[in-house]
């Protein structure tokens, strides 16, 4: 976009089409903390404050604010009232003693000393009242840029003796942002500031400081967010107080037939995503830090609000009814990625390997070995940096239960799943060799990320050519942006898309076989690629899309004070980096971090479940009318459905032909995936539900008809013997092809990877997965015996199938069934189960603990009804239509 002129940018302002900083922009600051009662406030008000580091120092900046203690103490401000040039409302800034002697002694050379303070007064307009502040207090111990943000606004009179909004039973409260100190949104402008100082304090609007004082506030009791109040004020912006009561015992027990009391009847809500916030840390502390929260990338990384563009940088189809947030942490915040350390379904895993494996032979805790192992790649920020700070001692081990404390570093971390800082902190060394296998990729120095852009800076930091512009993130995370062309490369997915795990049995002691403890491939989704006829195609280029609806995307990848905006001040020496440095370019291609498969049962428990989960319902960056029109999750969820139904495979009857009192037909199925359909975790299946119609397309007889549960059944609606696995019950379904047709409604395609634990018996442990019986998932086109890895991702059970011999990628499945009479028709329908009927049934039997409880909780309640694709706990891939028997 061109740069505007100071005069065209002030018209845009008249007309309105800034967004008004009470909404989104000029607030960095907290909503819920309470401030100190009246009486406490008159006493010491005035008094120094202490360092902005100190877990408290809100509630002794309130009352220093309230009682206008700044103008007290006379200090230098604005000759008057005037614009921000939208980034706040109307202000007058003040600067503390020592900020003022920077400025003019100084020279602004050096660093800002602790303890200087701004404070922006903000007003509506030129002759209103003020109604609040923004405030900047610098201690160099906070964090990497030094500076603690607040935002003190009162701009609804609130009741202090009103009685909260009640929660429904076993409910949980609305998520809240708490944005105040360091590392907030302020920095995607403020870190585009001069000498590396975070402030663009000037004296360009000075006067000489009054010596009168206005009296004190309205005292800020309850102090809230301006900025993030579509979060923090739920009754004033509409938003839900508390989830409506939930939908109760919708699963019959054909799923949970053996359930048995767990010790929680509620599971504890997850902690709030406010809490993910780990921000570099200061200089003086050895930051910046390996690992740090989405929050510290999300400030630029966002469709945060620019005062030069009327629609913020990458959102599409505003304005309009639908607009879609298409930056690199909109989308990647509803991935399952992003989710990956909130997922319920991770969770209630981890209960059973915990419950199962509690007592392993060399391990003082068996449990807690199992927790810190799988929270290696789902929750691998915290494990990472735990690890890095505490050592990797036998009994120094990461637990689920740092990950309920709101107050762990590590936890917080854990939560924010395999974010920004994962891939773009991984270096190219040994990427896809076995070593980094199961989580174990390398990673640079902290004050390094990669991306695929060029990065030359000259000699003095600055931008150069094509390269990214350095010094923003320098100076606010004190982090280089450098060029690492792997990370377009498929290897860096090799890590966390290749699991090798223990086997151990059920007295905790570890397989051996052939002389060596024994491990076995929980997931082999690259080796399944790295053997295609995908190899030449990343996966970055179906799991991070170019386009948008067919429509290719050119993006700058971040929302700053680039060198469109305004300059700072209006005349005289500028507080703002050099144009020439703050030069963003619109990529193309711009890769979206889409980074979905089709888990749609995972992501519509996130929508209906989205408190009890702990996400927020608005993303807080946006601005607000934007906000209220955007829900990421949707657009998940519809990216995946097209994903499914598009990308994923095709169905084709190619004959139905009818023989005497026989039906004969052939259903071929394609992978157009470039791994196995399903892959990823060995318990997803999927299978083929074919129909005989009649003339009006009734249903005459089936094989893989479903009740509203998912449990595939018979054509008297019987759930088939094969669905649940117990003690007793250990016949499954094996792969049917042209030498081995199906022949009665008892009978299903299924296709699936199961395994027997030590002890014989089906398991979906993945901790005891000791011998693959089945694995009839379908392959990708392209796959050779010989190729990579060949024996590793071999079918299990399909006997002398063509198809899984010649690398079609491909599945033929016979039908010869008694024709029923007024056989017309046949149809063939292929459907996914990410998390199917036994899965869920295993959990129920095995866990012992509140994330089992959760997931049965989720199960029971979630209202398939309200999300068609996975209507009756299936997802529709593709289907062939009817085609007449001949």
């Amino acid at each position: 976009m061109p740069r505007m002129s100071r005069r065209d940018f002030l018209t845009h302002l008249r007309m309105g089409v800034i967004f008004f900083a009470m909404t989104i922009l000029g607030a960095c600051g907290n909503g819920s903390s309470s401030a100190p009662s009246s009486s406490s406030a008159e006493t010491g008000a005035c008094e120094p404050l202490p360092p902005a580091a100190e877990p408290d120092f809100l509630v002794h900046l309130t009352p220093f604010m309230n009682h206008l203690c700044y103008q007290k103490q006379n200090w230098q401000h604005d000759a008057q009232v005037r614009t921000s040039d939208g980034v706040h409302p109307y202000v007058r800034v003040w600067y503390s003693p020592s900020l003022f002697n920077w400025i003019t002694v100084k020279n602004r050379v050096g660093p800002v000393p602790n303890g200087a303070m701004v404070v922006k007064e903000q007003y509506q307009g030129p002759a209103d009242p003020m109604f609040g502040w923004t405030v900047m207090v610098k201690d160099a111990n906070l964090s990497w840029d030094g500076w603690y943000w607040a935002d003190l606004t009162s701009p609804t009179p609130r009741n202090p003796n009103a009685a909260p909004t009640p929660l429904p039973a076993g409910g949980c409260a609305e998520p809240q942002v708490h944005f105040n100190g360091a590392g907030l949104y302020c920095l995607n402008c403020h870190a585009s500031a001069i000498a590396n100082a975070g402030t663009y304090s000037s004296t360009a609007y000075l006067n000489p400081p009054s010596a009168t004082a206005a009296g004190p506030f309205a005292d800020l009791s309850a102090v809230i967010d301006g900025m993030h109040n579509l979060a923090a004020r739920p009754s004033a912006d509409g938003l839900e107080a508390a989830r409506a009561p939930m939908f109760v015992r919708r699963v019959p027990n054909s799923v949970f037939a053996n359930l048995r009391s767990l010790p929680s009847p509620a599971a504890p809500c997850m902690v709030s995503q406010a809490l993910d916030h780990v921000v570099p840390a200061a200089q003086s502390k050895g930051g910046p830090e390996e690992f740090l929260t989405s929050d510290q990338c999300a400030s630029c990384h966002d469709a945060t609000g620019t005062i030069a563009d009327l629609i913020p940088n990458m959102i599409v189809g505003a304005p309009g009814p639908t607009p879609v947030n298409l930056s690199q942490y909109g989308e990647w915040r509803y991935s399952m990625m992003g989710l990956s350390g909130r997922d319920p379904i991770f969770f209630a895993q981890l209960d059973t390997e915990s419950t199962l494996h509690g007592h392993l032979a060399g391990h003082a805790d068996g449990a807690a070995f199992v927790q810190d192992f799988c929270l290696r790649c789902h929750g691998v920020m915290g494990q990472r940096q735990f690890h890095i700070d505490k050592g990797n001692g036998p009994n120094t081990l990461l637990t689920r239960a740092a990950l309920q404390d709101p107050k762990s570093k590590y936890g917080a971390l854990a939560r924010d799943g395999i974010s920004c800082a994962v891939c773009h902190h991984m270096t190219n060394d040994l990427l896809g060799d076995p070593s980094t296998d199961t989580g174990l990729f390398k990673t640079g120095p902290a004050s390094e990320v990669y991306g695929p852009f060029p990065s030359d800076p000259d000699s003095t930091g600055a931008k150069s050519g094509d390269s990214v512009i350095p010094l923003p993130m320098q100076n606010s995370e004190g982090i280089t942006p450098t060029q690492g062309l792997h990370i377009q490369q498929a290897n860096l997915c090799a890590s966390c898309h290749t699991i090798l795990l223990p086997v151990f049995d059920a007295d905790g002691k570890q397989v051996i076989e052939d002389g060596e403890p024994k491990f076995e491939y929980e997931q082999t989704t690259f080796f399944e690629w790295l053997n295609s006829g995908f190899i030449t195609i990343p996966c970055q280029q179906c799991h991070m899309p170019d386009s948008y609806q067919g429509n290719p995307l050119q993006f700058k990848i971040a929302n700053i004070e680039d060198s469109t905006f305004p300059a700072i001040p209006d005349s005289g020496p500028s507080t703002r980096l050099p144009d020439a440095d703050l030069i963003m370019e619109a990529r193309t291609p711009y890769r979206r971090h889409q980074l979905l498969g089709i888990n749609l049962f995972a992501l519509e428990m996130f929508d209906q479940f989205r408190a009890e989960l702990g996400l927020f319902k608005f993303d807080p960056n946006l601005p607000g009318p934007l906000a209220k029109q955007i829900f990421s999750q949707k657009t998940a969820v519809a990216e995946a459905v097209t994903q499914a139904q598009t990308a994923t495979a095709t169905v084709m009857i190619t004959s139905a032909t009818r023989s005497g009192a026989t039906l004969q037909a052939d259903v071929e199925v394609d992978n157009l995936a470039g791994h196995n359909f399903p892959s990823g975790v060995s318990f997803r299946r999927a299978f083929l539900n074919f129909q005989v119609l009649d003339g009006a397309g009734k249903v005459l007889w089936a094989s893989g008809n479903t009740n509203s549960d998912g449990v595939i059944v018979d054509n008297a609606g019987n759930p088939l013997t094969t669905e649940f696995f117990s003690s007793t019950q250990q016949a499954y379904q094996p792969h049917f092809w042209t030498d081995n047709p199906i022949t009665s409604d008892s009978q299903v395609e299924i296709y699936e990877e199961l395994a027997t634990d030590p002890q014989g018996m089906l398991t979906t442990s993945f901790l005891s997965l000791d011998h693959k019986v089945k694995d009839n998932r379908i392959q990708p086109q392209g796959r050779s015996f010989n190729g990579p890895n060949a024996g590793i991702t071999a079918p299990v059970g399909t006997g002398d199938d063509p198809a899984y011999q010649r690398g079609c990628g491909c599945s033929m499945v016979r039908y010869e069934i008694p024709l029923p009479a007024n056989a017309a028709a046949v149809n063939a329908t292929l459907y996914y189960q990410s998390i199917p009927p036994y899965y869920l049934r295993q959990r129920s039997e095995e866990g012992h603990g509140p994330d089992t409880a959760r997931l049965i909780t989720f199960t029971n309640q979630l209202n398939t009804s309200q999300y068609p694709e996975i209507a009756n706990w299936k997802l529709k891939i593709a289907t062939s239509g009817a085609v007449n028997i001949q």
